[in-house]
């Protein structure tokens, strides 16, 4: 998506709680519930006491411009038989805008650090004789290493994947 239009979609508050809701709920949501929800609110109100007006005022706004927004922008799929708003891959991509910087773990090189110090001491274990160093438990012990390394890796990569980055909305 070019940065234009991402940066179009996110400038709306409303277009950015729709967002923000739709990177909860991966299987739609009904836009009479979006409206409701954003007009709460909005409005610093509970559901319940919102007046019909206000509910009508931001439907007619999410129907009318934001939905039709964002679904021309290919991020949101609208059904408007059932009125269900779902997201597509590319509300994910919009969130990328607020993802914290964070220092990476330079994993390849972990990987060959393991590997080469590995190989150096398996190949020092055929050269020397010493009971405890036979080629068979330092590989057993490489093997180990490298098993441990992909173990914090995956642990690794499936916090940063859960602690993504989420569309912010006003009041939070």
């Amino acid at each position: 998506m070019p940065q234009d239009t991402a940066f179009d979609l996110l400038s709306n508050g409303r277009r950015r709680f729709v967002l923000r809701r739709l990177q909860r709920r991966r299987d739609g949501v009904e836009l009479s519930d979006l409206a409701e929800e954003l007009a709460a609110a909005e409005n610093d109100l509970p559901a319940d006491e919102l007046s019909a007006q206000q509910r009508k005022r931001t439907y007619v706004s999410l129907y009318q411009t934001h939905i039709p927004k964002l679904a021309d922008a290919g991020v949101v799929d609208y059904d408007s038989d059932s009125g269900m708003v779902y997201p597509t891959r590319h509300v994910d991509e919009l969130a990328q805008y607020f993802e914290e910087d964070r220092e990476e773990i330079d994993w390849p090189r972990i990987y060959a650090v393991v590997a080469t110090v590995g190989f150096a001491v398996y190949g020092l274990s055929a050269v020397v004789d010493v009971p405890f160093l036979t080629p068979l438990y330092v590989g057993l012990l490489v093997l180990s290493g490298l098993v441990i390394v992909a173990g914090a890796h995956y642990v690794y990569a499936e916090r940063a994947a859960a602690n993504g980055a989420r569309i912010p909305i006003e009041n939070e």
